[in-house]
């Protein structure tokens, strides 16, 4: 009877400590977990992501078409994964340059603002994988959120080629090609490329939304037509939800939108910045915008660019610059005004610190970064 006794101590002091083990762990004795939060599986929306990878030349599982347009995608899959392989290398060695240099700060980006962008996300992305939030902005309308009526004709498939041409072989849109190429019958503006460019870069959208600013500069649903489109995506494979927008805006001070001003000035102060430029027109050279580059400085923890973006005279003492590639004059087809000699000097007085760029970005050939880190308590 002892021994019985002994054996059902020994029990329930084993019971006990499992117990005990459980709610250390934040688990009770059901197996719940209630202190640690479960992230749930991401789910995209089936029927958007199999037009995107429709459109990007990835998949035409589940298209309804005939033979002849059947073959017709076949070519234009292959055309896309050909235009898509031009800057596959660039693009990798910026991933290899970002995760080398920038681990200081990359990491700790967690908003990435991106004005001039157009239709741009395969960039940001490579640069910031992990932001939590992109906001992109152009002159180049939202457009209709990619439609899931899928359409699988070659005048169709020749619109998103014609799209693509030119930023896949530059590593940049450009603006009066964009006037044609994201506003036709075809394509309607920035949403429908923006969206098929997640797919090639492996993101699942979730959903894809028509807003518009109110008064107070918050994002609300639009009545109508907005000048603003909201993603919210992630990569597959991951758990991490990431939202994007594609603001449609002119960013010149006289035509600045208060009410996408006030997004911003209630937005950026509360997330750690990281703006990226690039092909940015050199806008941000001029007196006529700098609002905008004035919240860009001040509100960035980090700003990389080429020289079409803030000069070099612009940045203050609150950044650390380190140049990257080779500085040379700025195209002919822009304004001789916007050549830099304070930057060339730079570039010629550091020379043994300036750090090599191995990949083509931007206007020049050679390129050019430029990456302003903001010192601490600046």
């Amino acid at each position: 009877m002892r021994l019985i006794n002994v054996t059902i101590t020994v029990v329930i002091m084993v019971i006990t400590v499992a117990i005990a083990s459980c709610s250390h762990f934040g688990l009770n004795a059901s197996g719940d977990n209630d202190s640690i939060a479960v992230k749930k599986p991401l789910k995209g929306d089936d029927n958007i992501n199999r037009a995107t990878s429709f459109y990007a030349g990835i998949s035409k599982e589940g298209i309804t078409m005939s033979d002849v347009d059947s073959k017709a995608w076949d070519e234009y899959s292959q055309e896309i994964n050909k235009m898509l392989a031009i800057g596959a290398d660039a693009r990798n060695k910026m991933d290899s340059l970002a995760s080398a240099d920038f681990k200081d700060f990359r990491d700790k980006v967690d908003l990435v603002f991106y004005p001039f962008s157009g239709a741009d996300f395969l960039y940001p992305i490579i640069l910031y994988p992990d932001a939590d939030i992109f906001i992109l902005c152009g002159l180049e309308k939202t457009g209709a959120p990619i439609g899931t009526n899928i359409k699988t004709d070659y005048k169709q498939y020749n619109s998103y080629r014609t799209a693509l041409k030119s930023f896949l072989k530059h590593s940049y849109f450009i603006t009066l090609m964009m006037k044609d190429d994201l506003d036709n019958t075809e394509i309607d503006g920035v949403c429908p490329v923006l969206s098929m460019l997640m797919a090639t870069a492996k993101c699942d959208i979730i959903s894809i939304e028509n807003m518009m600013f109110d008064d107070k500069g918050k994002v609300v649903p639009a009545q109508g037509d907005g000048n603003v489109t909201k993603y919210k995506f992630f990569k597959k494979g991951s758990s991490h939800e990431q939202t994007l927008y594609y603001i449609s805006t002119n960013l010149r001070n006289t035509d600045l939108d208060p009410k996408f001003l006030a997004f911003l000035n209630n937005t950026l102060p509360k997330h750690n910045v990281g703006t990226y430029l690039k092909a940015a027109s050199y806008m941000l050279h001029w007196n006529t915008f700098t609002t905008i580059r004035n919240c860009i400085l001040d509100n960035s923890i980090s700003i990389i660019q080429d020289d079409s973006g803030i000069a070099y005279r612009n940045f203050d003492d609150r950044f650390e610059i380190t140049l990257y590639g080779t500085y040379k004059r700025p195209l002919p087809s822009f304004d001789k005004r916007t050549y830099q000699p304070d930057l060339m000097t730079a570039y010629t007085d550091n020379a043994d610190k300036v750090k090599p760029l191995p990949f083509h970005i931007g206007y020049s050939e050679p390129s050019n970064w430029l990456c302003a880190r903001r010192k601490a308590g600046k």
